[in-house]
């Protein structure tokens, strides 16, 4: 009697095939592990908003102007992105930055670090915290 042999896929190899087809790449490493930490103003700080001055640390990142456009920006280089309470405020391309005119409140104040082309830089790169706008705070730092 002749042994018949069945050739194909064993339930556990179409599971394995399925698995690797439907799963996504992991987000490429752009940022080369950059770092922003925000210097100034100082977490609950009560600062005046005209207008409102930022100090970064930016490491792992060449900061470059993001009004300039590149149809293909060099690898590394990107800028910051500075949101108020959500919103974003301000984008730019040295480590001090300055908003116009923040009313009195509190506000949270978020940095991010984004890709030349305005993707996020990966992993994520970003610092927040708490300040309190107010115009009595103007008179003192000028």
């Amino acid at each position: 009697m002749t042994t018949v042999r069945r050739s194909g896929f064993r339930p556990a190899t179409i599971f394995l095939f399925l698995l690797a087809a439907c799963t996504s790449p992991a987000p490429e490493d752009t940022g080369s592990g950059a770092s922003i930490n925000i210097l100034s103003p100082a977490e609950d700080a009560e600062v005046c908003g005209t207008p409102l001055r930022v100090e970064t640390a930016v490491e792992g990142l060449i900061l470059v102007d993001p009004y300039a456009p590149e149809e293909d920006p060099e690898p590394g280089t990107g800028h910051i992105d500075l949101m108020l309470n959500g919103q974003d405020a301000v984008m730019g391309g040295a480590e001090s930055l300055e908003v116009p005119d923040v009313a009195d409140g509190v506000w949270q104040l978020k940095v991010e670090l984004s890709n030349a082309d305005h993707t996020p830089v990966q992993p994520y790169a970003g610092d927040f915290l708490y300040i309190t706008v107010t115009e009595a705070a103007c008179s003192s730092s000028r």
